[in-house]
C-alpha cells in the first residue's frame, strides 16, 4: 500500500471518529437548550417573580414585578406523586374569571375555558419513555439527620426552591428553556455525590 493510500485511511479513519464523536455528543445534550413556544405566552417573571414597587405618575404605589406565586400552586404535585403536573385550565381561571379580563393572552385562555379544553401546554422538561423518573421522591429524600438531601438553601443560608436544583431559576426565565444536560450522565454525577448517596442500580431508572 502507497504512503498516499495510507494517509488517506488514517485520516479518513480520523474523521470518522470525530464524526460519529460529535454526533454521541450532540444526542446525548440534545434537551439542553429546548425553549419550545407555548400556547398562551405565560410570563414566569410576572407571575412567580418577586414583587418590585414603584411610584407612578400620581404617587402611587403599583408592582412592575412579580406576583410571587409559588410553584406549587400551579405546579401541584411535585411531593406527592412521579409528575409534577402542568397547570389545568381551571387552575389559570381561579385568577383570571376576574384579573386581566382584556388582555389577549387571558381572552384566549377563556376560549379554551369555554370550550372545556385544556391549554395544550408544551411540556419543557421531558425525559425519554425508557426512563423512570418520581418527583417525590426526590423531593422527599433526606440524609442521615433528617434533613433534605436536595438544597433549599444558598451557600450564605437564604431560603431557595428545591426545584431550582433540575430547572434553575425559572421566575426569571420570560421563556422557559432546560438548562442541564438532562441526560443520563448529569443524574449519576448527581447520584453519585457523597451527600446524595443515590443509587446507580439500571433498575432505577429503567424499568
Amino acid at each position: 500500500m502507497s504512503g498516499r493510500k495510507m494517509l488517506v485511511r488514517i485520516l479518513s479513519l480520523f474523521l470518522l471518529v470525530g464524526v460519529t464523536g460529535s454526533l454521541a455528543y450532540a444526542l446525548s445534550n440534545v434537551r439542553k437548550g429546548y425553549e419550545p413556544r407555548q400556547p398562551i405566552p405565560f410570563r414566569h417573571p410576572r407571575m412567580a417573580g418577586a414583587a418590585v414597587w414603584q411610584k407612578d405618575a400620581k404617587g402611587e404605589a403599583v408592582n412592575v414585578g412579580g406576583f410571587e406565586i409559588p410553584c406549587l400552586y400551579c405546579h401541584t404535585m411535585p411531593y406527592k406523586g412521579r409528575h409534577s403536573t402542568v397547570p389545568s385550565t381551571a387552575v389559570c381561571m381561579n385568577c383570571h374569571t376576574t384579573v386581566g379580563l382584556g388582555k389577549e393572552w387571558v381572552l384566549k385562555l377563556k376560549d379554551y375555558w369555554d370550550r372545556g379544553e385544556p391549554v395544550p401546554w408544551v411540556k419543557v422538561h421531558d425525559l425519554p419513555d425508557f426512563v423512570y423518573y418520581d418527583h417525590s421522591a426526590h423531593l422527599n429524600a433526606r440524609n442521615e439527620k433528617g434533613e433534605p438531601k436536595i438544597p433549599v438553601t444558598d451557600a450564605e443560608g437564604r431560603p431557595i426552591n428545591a426545584c431550582e436544583a433540575c430547572h434553575g431559576k425559572v421566575e426569571n426565565d420570560e421563556i422557559v428553556r432546560v438548562r442541564v444536560d438532562f441526560n443520563m450522565q448529569w443524574c449519576l454525577d448527581c447520584h453519585r455525590k457523597p451527600e446524595m448517596k443515590g443509587s446507580t442500580d439500571c433498575v432505577t431508572c429503567h424499568r
